[in-house]
C-alpha cells in the first residue's frame, strides 16, 4: 500500500520542492497543505496527481485533521512573511515559532505517522557563544528544542533540515537587498553591498526548488539514518567576493564587492535589512553549522546522496542567467 506524505507549504519553494520530488517516487503519495487550494500553484500539483488542502497553520485541530493518516509530514514555516507584515523581528520570530510548534504538536497526534521532517535552522546564539543573535535562526533553533523536550516520541521520528543561503537570491530577491546593482554612468559595473567583511564565508544550498526535495526524499528512504538528526543543505561554502566572481563569471558583468555597515543596511531596507545584517555579523563568527551538533548530522554520503542529484551555486545561477540583471 502507498504511504503518504502531507506537505506544509506545497506551493512554495521548500515544499514545492519536496512535492515534486516525492511525486515521482514510486509508494508515494503527495497530500499538499495549502492555504488557497484554487491558486495556480496548487492546482499545477493536483495536476500531477497532488491531494491538495486547505488547512490552518495556527490551528491544531485544522492540521491534525489534515494529517490524518499519513505516515510523513513535511514542515517549513516563514519568518519573513511575518516581518513584511509590520511585526518586529522578535514578534515575527515568536509568531514563526509557535506556528512550527503547533505543527508540531499537531504531528505527534497522528498515530499513523512513522516520519516528521521540520526546515529549521541553527541557533546563532550558539554559534556565536552568545555574541551575535539572529532572531529568525534562534527562534526556529528554539522549536527543536521544545520538540526534544516536550514531545520525545515525536523527536525520535523527526529529521531536523538545515538549509543554507539561497542561490535564488541573486536573481529574484523581490526588494533588492541582496542582488547586485547597476552604477549609474559607470559603463555598466555593478557592485555587491552587503553588511559583511569580505571574508566570511556564506553556507548555501544552492538550488532550494530541487535539493531539498533531494534531500528529503533521500532521509524517508533511509529513516534509520535520518530520525532524530539533523541534514545539512548546503553545496557550497564561499566568501561575498567568491560568490560574486561566480555571479560576475555567469552574467558576464564587471563588479565589486563593497562591504557597508549593518547601520548603513538597515537605514536602505529597514527591518528587513536589519534582519540580513545580524545574520550576516552573526555569520563572521560561525565555523560551519555541522560543528554545532557534532554527530548528529547526517552526512550526503550516509544518506546515498550523489553531487550530481544536487544544484550548486554557479549551476544555479546559469539556469537563472536571464533574471540577473
Amino acid at each position: 500500500m502507498a504511504k503518504t506524505i502531507a506537505v506544509i507549504g506545497s506551493t512554495g519553494q521548500q515544499g514545492g520542492a519536496v512535492a515534486k520530488a516525492m511525486l515521482k517516487v514510486n509508494g508515494w503519495k503527495v497530500r499538499g497543505i495549502t492555504r488557497n487550494v484554487k491558486g495556480r500553484a496548487a492546482q499545477a500539483l493536483a495536476s500531477e496527481s497532488a491531494e491538495m488542502v486547505m488547512a490552518d497553520i495556527d490551528d491544531v485541530e485544522s492540521m491534525t485533521k489534515a494529517f490524518e493518516g499519513v505516515q510523513a509530514v513535511f514542515c517549513v514555516t516563514n519568518f519573513w512573511e511575518h516581518l513584511g507584515r509590520g511585526l518586529d523581528a522578535n514578534a515575527a520570530g515568536e509568531k514563526e515559532a509557535f506556528q512550527a510548534f503547533s505543527i508540531a504538536l499537531a504531528a505527534s497526534k497522528v498515530s499513523t505517522l512513522e516520519h516528521y521532517v521540520f526546515s529549521t535552522l541553527p541557533s546563532a546564539l550558539r554559534l556565536t557563544k552568545g555574541q551575535r543573535p539572529v532572531p529568525h535562526m534562534d527562534h526556529k533553533a528554539r522549536v527543536d528544542d521544545r520538540i526534544r523536550e516536550e514531545l520525545p516520541q515525536l523527536a525520535a521520528k523527526t529529521t531536523f533540515v538545515w538549509l543554507g543561503w539561497y542561490a535564488a537570491n541573486m536573481a529574484s530577491d523581490a526588494m533588492g537587498l541582496i542582488r547586485p546593482f547597476e552604477l549609474s554612468n559607470s559603463g555598466g559595473k555593478y557592485i555587491w553591498m552587503q553588511p559583511s567583511k569580505a571574508d566570511a564565508l556564506l553556507p548555501i544550498c544552492g538550488d532550494v526548488g530541487v535539493n531539498v526535495g533531494v534531500y528529503v526524499r533521500a532521509a524517508l528512504k533511509l529513516p534509520d539514518k535520518a530520525k532524530g538528526k539533523y541534514v545539512y543543505v548546503r553545496t557550497d561554502r564561499l566568501s561575498f567576493p567568491d560568490i560574486l566572481k561566480i555571479w560576475s563569471d555567469v552574467s558576464g558583468r564587471d563588479a565589486e564587492y563593497v562591504p557597508i555597515s549593518p547601520h548603513a543596511f538597515e537605514a536602505l531596507w529597514g527591518p528587513g535589512g536589519k534582519e540580513m545584517a545580524m545574520q550576516y555579523q552573526s555569520g563572521e563568527l560561525w565555523d560551519d553549522w555541522d560543528t554545532l551538533k557534532p554527530g548528529e548530522v547526517c552526512t550526503p554520503e550516509e544518506l546515498g546522496i550523489k553531487s550530481e542529484e544536487l544544484v550548486g551555486l554557479k549551476q544555479e545561477l546559469e539556469i537563472l542567467k536571464s533574471k540577473l540583471l
